[in-house]
């Protein structure tokens, strides 16, 4: 599928593709791989939030597309932004990129909603913005079950784009299939895809496992030159540190997915999960839930 026709070298130049979440279901790696493609380009910042933060609005597209200047020979140009799918706050989002990108192309990366919820949640702990146990903060905060609801969000964007502007990826085919599933990506957003053998390449770990400062570290970052150090610290050795100076959050949070809870939230989420079957490969398992 060709990508959308842009602005030429006189024009402003804009997206042609968006990564819009979800949060915490592999849109990081996804925008690396993304960004070492040779045909795209994709500014250092991701989450702009453009569309979805009330203050980067008001900047104005002048200002968003001044991040996309350096892109001009690039045959791709794109941005990522999980809060583009976080249905219903804030509400509006699609409506907005659709009125400023209408031809854009929109990459929707799921997780089983579960696991999603699990990691959103140790990510508000390690921001110390949750203390509650897992079962009591789903309960008292809508978000962590609304970003999961990936059929009602996906609902928002037909209302204003067809349907063939949009994919559907799963973090689990991301990780396990990464070749054919960034075929597919390229594919979609216009570029060639036989360059994801080599960008797969672009192996990136990322833990699951959340971790916190202790006094050790908290002292280390305020020593003149630790930035520089830590950039230029051999792997095994800031792995060792990390181990040392940091604390695992999981350990010490009550994060456990108990057989009720999940229960109780693949209830919620079956229907959602039976919508998205549309928009993935015939061998989607539904997480067990579907």
């Amino acid at each position: 599928m060709p990508a959308p026709d842009r602005p030429g070298p006189t024009g402003p130049l804009e997206p042609t593709f968006l990564v819009i979440g979800a949060m915490k279901a592999g849109t990081t790696s996804l925008w690396h791989y993304l960004r070492a493609h040779p045909q795209i380009f994709m500014p250092d910042l991701k989450e702009f939030q453009f569309f979805s933060d009330e203050r980067r609005w008001a900047e104005g597209m002048g200002w968003y597309r001044d991040h996309f200047k350096a892109g001009g020979s690039a045959v791709a140009l794109g941005e990522a932004s999980t809060g583009y799918t976080k249905y219903p706050r804030p509400e509006g989002v699609p409506a907005r990129i659709a009125e400023a990108l209408p031809s854009v192309r929109l990459v929707y990366v799921v997780r089983d909603p579960i696991e999603r919820i699990r990691s959103h949640y140790l990510h508000s702990v390690h921001k110390q913005r949750e203390t509650r146990p897992l079962a009591e903060a789903i309960e008292a905060t809508p978000a962590y079950l609304a970003i999961s609801r990936y059929r009602t969000q996906i609902d928002q964007y037909l209302e204003y784009f067809p349907r063939e502007q949009l994919l559907v990826i799963t973090a689990e085919e991301l990780r396990s299939n990464r070749v054919a599933t960034l075929h597919r990506v390229f594919a979609f957003i216009g570029v060639d895809p036989g360059s994801a053998w080599d960008v797969a390449a672009h192996e990136l770990h990322r833990s699951a496992d959340k971790r916190t400062d202790t006094k050790l570290s908290e002292t280390a970052r305020r020593l003149p030159g630790y930035r520089v150090a830590a950039r230029r610290l051999p792997g095994p050795l800031k792995r060792g540190y990390t181990g040392l100076a940091t604390r695992s959050l999981v350990g010490e949070t009550n994060a456990e997915v108990s057989d009720l809870l999940r229960a109780q939230l693949a209830a919620e989420l079956v229907g959602e999960v039976e919508g998205l079957r549309e928009f993935l490969e015939p061998g989607f398992d539904g997480w067990g839930i579907s």
